[in-house]
Order: structure tokens, then C-alpha cells, then sequence
């Protein structure tokens, strides 16, 4: 941050929810989708359509938004499988040095389902982790604090349904009466995510305001299951809804426009609870000096190519539209910026708009670049290129890969074969043009951008300090690092994913 214009250090509010698809906005692919406080924000602020996640899953990418490092940077891999490592700098440490009040209220997601750690354990790390205020809770509503909530207000029967929250999470069979859609038996004013704006509007009227105040505010939906409270569950009609891409069969077509169709009333609700937070910001005359960022950490396939959920490296997964509300920017509200953002790129936007340290200095081994200039229009680019990741490469997995993404293409990488696409005839990714040979010089370019992204990788030294195998971080990507090389000799490896 520039100190010399003595302007105050700007408040920070970073909004972020879950599992929200790139195209499930007001206006996008279903134009009767209602999202008035994030078209708004649009509106104030710009966008970045071009932002992508690093890793399309929750743990991994939460991580990056903390540290500045990539899932395959730590031992915990870029992968829902391992609580994070500790040691690793962050973000919120760097604030704290800078004279920031710092608070998370919501999703964190740094401990996975199977942690032996207690909720305290939990909250103490965080602490440690760089938060004074930490109102959390490990994944979606199994928070101690809300079911407190919701036990006081006579809501007992509710705290069981949250205890089966993990088993409806995983009821995603092939028939759509056993998948989990059903609206929430919690009603609107009681829901985790509502609970959770309420809280974070009162720690916003009662933080000492002679500090600035970096606040993350994580909202926890449009995550699976499917089950916003009414009216919204029934808002939407699935006939109204845009058939899944690479599907023929009419029964799977009727079954994913019913989900589409209650994923936007999940959308809708989100947008709400989010809309409550930033007309508070409005109301007390924030908005002055506050820079806002939103993103979510990841997509939905919602049924394209008959798939569920995330981790796949399509754009339905992997693109996460960023929007940044920066008073002090010079671009006109409602610009678009098209370059490449990466979710590694926003703990750097945050350390430089905060404070004067370098990114290397505060987070050592980060390859995140901010976008604040670009934001602002003091820079005309940001990233030509973006990289993204999931799965341990030199381990079996179907949903194991590495992708590079321009503007307009996008190459990827995995153990059954290479993709290609051309994402600018091709925006729906329908047609892999890996086995065209026609296209063999752009094949060799992309693969040669993510040769130079896996080989200047830094480990990290507290990678190599934490309470996992040291070995571990160094071979997580060592043999597609050494197999791209051995087969980027023009050979014909184009398959399905």
C-alpha cells in the first residue's frame, strides 16, 4: 500500500460463499435468476469473468486464501483429505502487524471431517492463525455456536437435522426423490447463513473503529444439499431451466433441470443474506473506505456431461467470477476486466491494499499477484494465464489433474489423456481438439506454460517442519513434472477425462 498520500488504510471486507457456479448469476445462464446485491455490487465495482480457482474444492482453496500458496505448496495437498498444516504465514498475520482489527465469522473448512481436533483446538489455531475475532465453524452448520442458537430458540428438533447434515450431503443417488432436494425444516430467519450475516452485522457495529478491520465474512451456501427454506425452494421451475450440456437422455435432462431449479432458489437465498451485509455497509457510511471483494471458492458442474459437484477442471467447476468494490479505484463502476485472475491472487490484492510488506516477505513461497493496480486502473494486464490443480498426481485418482486457461483456450493435463479447448467457438468445452494436429504447436505452448508453473513451484520451509511426512510436499506433483516432460514429444495422447 502507498503511504505517502496519506490517505487512511482502507477497511477490507472479503465475502466469499460456496460452491457458486460461475454462471448462476442475475441475467447469466438462467435469465429469471435473482441476484439484486451481487449485480449491484457488479455494478459499483468491477469484474473479473476470467477468475478461476486454484484448486475446486473447499479445503484446498480456503487454504490459498490465507496463506497465498497452492494446495500442492503444503503437505495437505490440493485435495479435501488433510486438516491444514500449521506454521505456514498468513494474510491475517501480516494485517495484524499493519494495525488491523481481523475477524472470520462463518466457513473456514481448515479441518476435514475426520479431524481428531475439538472445536477449541480449533478456534486456538485460528486465533493463532492470525484472527482476534473467530466465530467459525469447520465446514457447513455443524458449528457449536448456531446449534446453541438454535437449541435456545426452542429449535431442538433442528440440531438433528443438522447432525445428519453430513449423510444428506452424500444422498446424491440417480433418483431425484432420494437426492436430498427438500426444503429446510430451519426457517429463513433461523438458517446457518442468516445467522451468520446477524453476526457478522453486529461485529461491525461494535469493532473499534479507530482501527481498520479486515473482516471475512464466509457464507456457507449455495453448497449442497439442495435445500433452501421457502419460498425459495419452490420459486424456480425446473421446465424454465437450461438443459445440462453432453446430455441426451431425456430422464437425466428432467433430472438435472430439478436441481437447477432449486439450486437457484439456494442462489437466491445466498444473494439475500449477503444483500442484509452490504446494506449495512451502506447504512453507516462504509462504503468510503472500504474495499469489498467477493468470490466464491468454487463451482458446480449442476449436470453438465451427467456430472456432479466440483473437482473437475471444466469451467462449470473451476471459474469463479471475482468482483471488487474499490473506492479509490478509477475505472467506472460495471467494468469488466477480462485478464486472468487466480484465487492465490486475492490474499495478495488484500496484503497490498492493507500493508507495506512485500508478498514474499509476509507470505514466503506465494506465486499470488494482486490485482489492486489492475483493479484500479492503474495497470492495463494482470495474468495472461491461469493454473489450477486437483489431486495428488503420483497417486491413482479419476478426478486427478492440472489445467493452464487463457481467455480463449484452455489445456489439460491428466493421466488419461490431454484436453484442448478452445474456449472462444467452443465457450460449452464440447469439442477436445488435443488429437488435432492442426493444433499441435498450441498443444506444446500450454503444456510448456504449465512446465514453467510446476517447476518454479517453491516448498515452503514450514512445508517442511509440520506434522507430515517432509517428503510429502516435495513429491506431490515430482512425477507429472517428470511424465509432461517425457511426453511432450507430439505423441497423440488425446482421451476423455
Amino acid at each position: 500500500m502507498n503511504q505517502s498520500d496519506n490517505r487512511p488504510k482502507p477497511n477490507i471486507l472479503l465475502i466469499t460463499d460456496d460452491e457458486h457456479r460461475c454462471d448462476f448469476y442475475g441475467g447469466d445462464l438462467v435469465n429469471q435468476l435473482a441476484t439484486p446485491a451481487l449485480d449491484r455490487l457488479k455494478q459499483k465495482g468491477v469484474t473479473f469473468p476470467n477468475a478461476i480457482t486454484n484448486c475446486p474444492v473447499c479445503m484446498p482453496t480456503r487454504f490459498t486464501w490465507l496463506s497465498g500458496l497452492y494446495g500442492s505448496q503444503s503437505p495437505a495437498g490440493p485435495r479435501n483429505a488433510k486438516d491444514w498444516p500449521l506454521g505456514h504465514p498468513t494474510v491475517t498475520q501480516a494485517l495484524q502487524r499493519a494495525g488491523y482489527q481481523t475477524a472470520i465469522i462463518g466457513k473456514l473448512h481448515a479441518y476435514h471431517g475426520g479431524s481428531s481436533k475439538t472445536y477449541a483446538q480449533m478456534k486456538d489455531e485460528t486465533h493463532a492463525r492470525g484472527f482476534d475475532y473467530v466465530f467459525m465453524s469447520s465446514g457447513g452448520s455443524d458449528s457449536p455456536n448456531y446449534k446453541e442458537y438454535l437449541k435456545g430458540k426452542g429449535r431442538g428438533k433442528d440440531v438433528d437435522e443438522i447432525a445428519n447434515y453430513i449423510q444428506k450431503k452424500s444422498k446424491m443417488t440417480a433418483d431425484v426423490k432420494q437426492g436430498g432436494e427438500a426444503p429446510s425444516s430451519v426457517p429463513d430467519e433461523d438458517r446457518y447463513d442468516e445467522f451468520l450475516c446477524r453476526e457478522a452485522i453486529r461485529w461491525l457495529d461494535t469493532y473499534d473503529s479507530k482501527q481498520p478491520f479486515f473482516l471475512h465474512a464466509s457464507f456457507c451456501k449455495p453448497h449442497f444439499p439442495l435445500d433452501p427454506p421457502e419460498p425459495y425452494f419452490s420459486k424456480y421451475r425446473p421446465e424454465d431451466m437450461p438443459p445440462p450440456v453432453g446430455i441426451d437422455d431425456p430422464e437425466r435432462i428432467k433430472y438435472w433441470q430439478q436441481r437447477r431449479a432449486v439450486y437457484c432458489g439456494l442462489v437466491e437465498y445466498t444473494d439475500a443474506c449477503i444483500g442484509k451485509l452490504l446494506e449495512f455497509i451502506e447504512s453507516r457510511g462504509l462504503m468510503e473506505n472500504t474495499i469489498i471483494i467477493f468470490s466464491s471458492d468454487h463451482g458446480d458442474m449442476m449436470g453438465d456431461r451427467d456430472m456432479y459437484f466440483k473437482m473437475k477442471p471444466f469451467d462449470a467447476s473451476v471459474r469463479t467470477p471475482t468482483i471488487v468494490y474499490d473506492p479509490n479505484s478509477r475505472l467506472p463502476g460495471g467494468t469488466v476486466l477480462k485478464d486472468m485472475v487466480e484465487a492465490v491472487d486475492i490474499p495478495a490484492t488484500i496484503l497490498e491494499a492493507g500493508s507495506d510488506e512485500h508478498l514474499q516477505e509476509a507470505m514466503p513461497c506465494s506465486p499470488g499477484r494482486s490485482f489492486l493496480k489492475y483493479a484500479r486502473g492503474e495497470k492495463d494486464a494482470h495474468r495472461q494465464w491461469a493454473y489450477s490443480e486437483h489431486g495428488i498426481l503420483c497417486e491413482q485418482g479419476a478426478s486427478t489433474w492440472r489445467l493452464i486457461r487463457t481467455p480463449e483456450w484452455k489445456y489439460i493435463y491428466s493421466p488419461n489423456g490431454d484436453m484442448l479447448f478452445n474456449l472462444v467457438d467452443d465457450p460449452l468445452e464440447a469439442e477436445n481438439l488435443a488429437h488435432d494436429t492442426a493444433q499441435l504447436p498450441r498443444l506444446h505452448q500450454m503444456r510448456g506454460l504449465m512446465i514453467q508453473r510446476m517447476g518454479s513451484l517453491p516448498v515452503p520451509p514450514a512445508s517442511l517442519i509440520c506434522d507430515t511426512d517432509p517428503d510429502e510436499p516435495k513429491a506431490l506433483n515430482s512425477r507429472f513434472y517428470k511424465g509432461i516432460l517425457n511426453e511432450d514429444d507430439g505423441k497423440d495422447r488425446a482421451s476423455g477425462l
